[in-house]
């Protein structure tokens, strides 16, 4: 599709009119393309983040969209004081009102921003976490460094990621699924089929999971595991923050 041979800047604008347009049906169209699934993977990737018993700084969530990650894991530990960042309005408006909805305005803050600039000092979050964020940027080792960079020495940056099912059989029944009926339930519930076939898209032109696991890698995390879920369809990676070593 035209977004992956846009330039940065123009490419940025792009995705920004996208999620402006799929703002108020994006919650639901996740829940039935994924069969709820999505709720699923949000809860195993907040069970899998390192966190000590009672963190003194807060998890930044990069890429927070209408923040179901951030309230996620906020209402899993009540301890937690939870950042979101995201460059679309739109997405952050659906996310602010159900924060409010859910009683969270204390412990959970959404910010505007962008990954490839975190408007953040060094080392200020227990952990730095996304979900279907990372497809989309303009700048992804670029990203990852500044994720690495703002997270404490010893912190976890984990992600949470559509991919590529590697079961063959799995692979060949889910293909038709993502790429043909996916933009037609998009047109249908959202109005928006030309989004919903970048979605596919996307997934095809990101990194496989060991890619991603490279990047985190070059961009000074260690220890960097892949957790496949459901047959493949996503993956969480998580890697550390070097406590002994700093990278430039």
């Amino acid at each position: 599709m035209a977004q992956f041979s846009l330039a940065p800047e123009e490419k940025r604008a792009a995705i920004a009119r996208l999620f402006a347009a799929i703002a108020p049906r994006y919650d639901l169209m996740n829940h039935v393309m994924t069969s709820g699934l999505d709720v699923c993977w949000r809860r195993r990737a907040c069970a899998l983040l390192p966190l000590p018993p009672t963190p003194l700084l807060p998890v930044l969530d990069v890429g927070t969209g209408t923040a179901d990650l951030a309230i996620t894991l906020a209402q899993r530990r009540p301890d937690v004081r939870v950042v979101g960042l995201d460059p679309s309005v739109e997405m952050l408006a659906r996310g602010a009102g159900k924060v409010a909805q859910r009683g969270l305005n204390s412990r959970l803050g959404l910010t505007r921003g962008e990954a490839e600039a975190l408007p953040f000092p060094d080392a200020s979050f227990a952990a730095v976490i996304s979900a279907f964020a990372l497809r989309n940027l303009t700048d992804l080792p670029l990203a990852l460094r500044e994720m690495r960079r703002v997270v404490v020495p010893g912190g976890a940056v984990l992600c949470l990621e559509l991919s590529q099912p590697r079961t063959p059989l799995f692979a060949t029944l889910f293909r038709p699924y993502f790429t043909r009926l996916v933009p037609v339930l998009g047109s249908l519930i959202a109005g928006q089929r030309a989004a919903y076939q970048y979605l596919p898209a996307s997934v095809d032109a990101f990194l496989s999971p060991a890619g991603l696991i490279q990047a985190m890698v070059d961009a000074g995390l260690s220890g960097v595991r892949a957790v496949p879920l459901t047959l493949g369809t996503a993956c969480i990676h998580v890697g550390l923050r070097p406590a002994e070593l700093e990278y430039g």
